[in-house]
């Protein structure tokens, strides 16, 4: 792979990287270009030039942290890849405005002299010009375009035009989880007659198909809804790529690291519950969260002014109120007229509600973070006096259609919903107030949310989180999972696992139902009693034998039968994982519940991994009945065996030496193995995992 090519390398240089910036920049893209060129199957040290087009167009996931540079490292593989004979990239980005002009114009300034259109170009006129400029032998095309249906189709027809299936091209799917996947899945799946969802059937069925030659990569901080996809889907990626962040990167462990946010009192300040409540009911008195965070976000960004100075888009305050438009207007309302009112008494107004005492205790509570740094209470006042008359406020959704966020000087307050939620980076965020509230909160949803993560080590100490403690508490199990999940793909990045296990807590979903497929996805939970419900009978004798074997030296019963090892095993065995998978690894099923042969042991691993990577293994010798293609009706375990099981402290995986009744399909005497597995009630939390077919 050559790494050190003119795109590549002006790429680096437009981008203005130094030092640690730039070699995480370089190391991203040589390991996402790697993986593409490798899926793509190109030869070692040769270019994509001489691959033939893959039968099946390869898809792929990066999986980075919120807010941690995906953008970046999209511009940086696309130079790379242009470099190892790619020729057309295509990114597609969040169907947010403020996104789109985000987008291109980090790639426009990152790859000069490469033709570069967006959506809001004009195509047509321009497919002489960019053919001509593929056909020279070494011009390349990069389109830029929104997750929208009309811009999507635009995109498809042009590259039709200019008769792109020619050459070797990357897709990059920005925030691949969100709109690219088929939202009627579920539905689907369930024999409802339905076609695919408009944006998913246009990328599948129209753009991929104008670029046969082509490797999809969707790159997103939360890949829940990419990785549960069925095994089949063209969505489910064939490699993975990790995305690390920089060493300055903030993130879920400096926020929601700690058990309790009064533990993280430096970050975490907690709000009523019924904070949301009150703020979007205008009848009602400001609620004191909402009036603590502004007069602290006031505080610190006039202490980060004096110590730091004035960045060019000001100093950000983030509001997350409510999902809904005509909330967020509230939101705005209640904020302008409580800032009115703070300005009025820094030019000495009268005082009713004691703003002043207020600006004094978060002064007090800044002190906490920024020790002898903290500047004097009156030049802060001084300070807000200043700057406030500058300040502006944003309200950002689908009603407030922009080409990018209009930062003020100055002071900034930001207000919104979904368009908040994902993919926008707020810079010099110092304050964050959230209280919106969800019945069921999505993982892959709510993380997105987390617009304070960011490369924000400078400003750290300035900074604060707002929010009540039950939505802490739901921000720390999302962390938890993904940290989970994300140690689950590291730990299998040189293989391709049949299942992602995503670890889901009680109040929590792990992605929107649609876009899964029924059937294939399923959810584990404490005292949950797995089994096959298929096994396949007559049993290989060897593969009887082998878990035989194992099971003696595992109970020291040298050549004992069953009833022997059954005698000796009666207190069990602990063992781990990797012995268990070994224990049922030689039992065929043809299992269709939630035992799978290609699963099961990623499901033991799974669980025993939250009881110190232990697994007790128990023997017993059973009669059953097995009916017509080796169905099995019930496990084998019930009463107090089952009781015992569930109440245990570490999982139990049973193995049964079964001999086939007289009533079943294959007539009696039969001998096979048949495992049962069961998952503690003290285990924490449900886990939802893909079957793998």
């Amino acid at each position: 792979m050559i790494t050190d090519g003119p795109y590549f390398t002006r790429t680096l240089d437009a981008l203005e990287l130094r030092d640690a910036q730039r070699d995480d920049t370089v190391r991203n893209a040589r390991n996402i270009v790697s993986a593409v060129m490798t899926s793509y199957g190109v030869p070692p040290a040769r270019d994509v030039t001489v691959a033939p087009a893959p039968n099946r167009p390869p898809t792929g996931l990066v999986y980075g942290r919120i807010q941690s540079g995906k953008t970046r490292a999209m511009i940086a593989s696309t130079a790379l890849a242009f470099d190892n004979g790619f020729r057309v990239s295509v990114v597609m980005t969040s169907n947010i405005n403020d996104l789109v002009s985000q987008t291109h114009i980090d790639f426009s300034s990152g790859l000069p002299g490469i033709v570069t259109f967006t959506k809001d170009n004009d195509l047509d006129r321009e497919v002489p010009t960019t053919r001509l400029h593929l056909e020279r032998g070494d011009g390349r095309l990069l389109l830029i375009c929104s997750k929208g249906s009309q811009s999507l189709s635009n995109i498809a027809a042009f590259l039709r035009e200019i008769a792109a299936d020619r050459f070797p091209a990357i897709i990059f799917d920005d925030e691949g989880d969100q709109a690219s996947l088929d939202t009627n899945m579920r539905r689907r799946s369930r024999g409802i007659a339905v076609a695919p969802s408009a944006i998913n059937n246009i990328i599948q069925s129209t753009l991929r198909p104008a670029l046969p030659r082509h490797v999809y990569v969707s790159v997103t901080g939360t890949p829940q809804a990419v990785l549960l996809q069925s095994a089949d889907s063209n969505n489910r990626p064939s490699f993975n790529v990790m995305l690390p962040p920089g060493s300055t990167y903030v993130g879920g462990d400096q926020f929601f690291d700690t058990d309790e946010p009064e533990n993280n009192a430096a970050l975490i300040s907690l709000v009523d519950r019924n904070d949301q409540q009150l703020l979007l009911n205008l009848a009602r008195p400001m609620p004191a969260g909402l009036r603590s965070s502004i007069l602290f976000f006031l505080v610190s960004a006039a202490s980060a002014i004096i110590n730091r100075g004035l960045p060019e888009r000001g100093y950000s305050y983030l509001c997350h109120p409510s999902l809904k438009n005509d909330e967020q207007a509230n939101a705005e309302q209640r904020i302008n007229v409580f800032l009115t009112n703070v300005y009025g008494v820094t030019l000495g107004a009268t005082d009713p509600t004691d703003i002043m005492g207020g600006l004094r205790t978060a002064y007090t509570e800044l002190t906490a973070t920024l020790g002898t740094n903290t500047p004097q209470f009156d030049d802060v006042v001084r300070t807000i006096r200043e700057y406030l008359p500058g300040r502006r406020i944003l309200v950002v959704n689908a009603r407030t259609k922009r080409t990018g966020i209009d930062y003020g000087r100055c002071l900034n307050f930001l207000i919104g919903g979904n368009t908040l939620g994902r993919g926008i980076a707020i810079r010099d965020l110092l304050v964050t107030y959230y209280v919106r509230e969800t019945k069921i909160s999505q993982i892959d949803t709510m993380h997105q949310h987390a617009r304070m993560y960011g490369y924000r080590t400078d400003t750290l100490p300035y900074t604060r989180l707002f929010i009540p403690r039950h939505l802490y508490y739901r921000f720390r199990d999302i962390h938890r999972s993904d940290m989970d999940l994300r140690q689950f793909v590291e730990d299998n990045i040189a293989r391709l696992p049949t299942t992602f296990p995503v670890q889901v807590a009680f109040s929590l979903r792990a992605t929107r139902q649609g876009v899964l497929e029924v059937g294939k996805i399923d959810t584990l939970q404490p005292g949950q009693h797995i089994y096959p419900n298929v096994i396949v009978v007559p049993q290989n004798p060897r593969a009887y034998q082998r878990v035989l074997g194992q099971l003696r030296v595992l109970f020291n019963v040298a050549n004992g039968t069953p009833d022997q090892i059954e005698a000796a095993a009666a207190a069990g065995v602990v063992i781990n994982p990797g012995t268990a998978a070994a224990l049922v690894a030689p039992i065929r099923t043809n299992s269709r519940n939630t035992w799978r042969d290609g699963t099961i042991a990623d499901v033991m691993k799974k669980v025993a991994g939250e009881f110190g990577d232990q697994i007790r293994v128990r023997f017993r010798t059973a009669d059953r009945t097995v009916g017509q293609d080796g169905f099995i009706s019930t496990g084998t375990l019930s009463g107090d065996e089952l009781r015992q099981a569930r109440n245990a402290a570490i999982p139990t995986l049973w193995i049964m030496s079964a001999t086939t009744t007289a009533a079943s399909a294959v007539g009696g005497g039969q001998l096979f193995m048949y495992p049962t597995f069961v998952i503690p009630n003290g285990f924490p939390n449900l886990f939802i995992f893909n079957r793998g077919s």
